[in-house]
């Protein structure tokens, strides 16, 4: 009977390495009350305000419900607010989400250093740009 290497499968391998780099960034958003996944809906909103959720869905390579879910709790907490504009709705961040933005985005910083720091510059840069081309030809 032939032994399952599951290293040798490429689900299993990027699965695991992404668990690793995920608890790395939950970990620094958590700081701030965040997750992850709430941290880069805000900064995209600081980038391009006034998108609708089908948008931000696509920039971040997420499922609509999923961003429905956190734009959800982003509401609550007072980070955005969404505006109905005809059938859809437009989101944006309010004066708190605005606020949060340094420290946003010296998470973010100190995360990719944090990256670099455990996988070595050269081949964290390297990760990076074949996983996007990666993505790229899944297209």
């Amino acid at each position: 009977m032939n032994t399952i290497n599951f290293s040798e499968c490429l689900y299993f391998s990027s699965a695991r390495f992404n668990r690793v780099i995920a608890q790395i960034s939950d970990t620094q958003f958590k700081k701030i009350g965040l997750s992850s996944t709430a941290a880069f809906i805000l900064m995209k909103l600081d980038e391009d305000d006034m998108l609708n959720p089908s948008q931000i869905a696509d920039d971040l390579s997420l499922d609509r419900s999923t961003i429905t879910r956190f734009l959800d709790k982003l509401e609550r907490d007072e980070m955005i607010t969404r505006t109905p504009k005809g059938r859809s709705v437009q989101v944006q961040l309010s004066s708190a989400g605005k606020r949060l933005q340094p420290k946003l985005k010296q998470i973010w910083f100190n995360l990719n250093k944090t990256y670099q720091t455990v996988l070595g510059k050269k081949f964290e840069n390297e990760l990076r740009e074949n996983l996007n081309k990666a993505f790229e030809e899944t297209k």
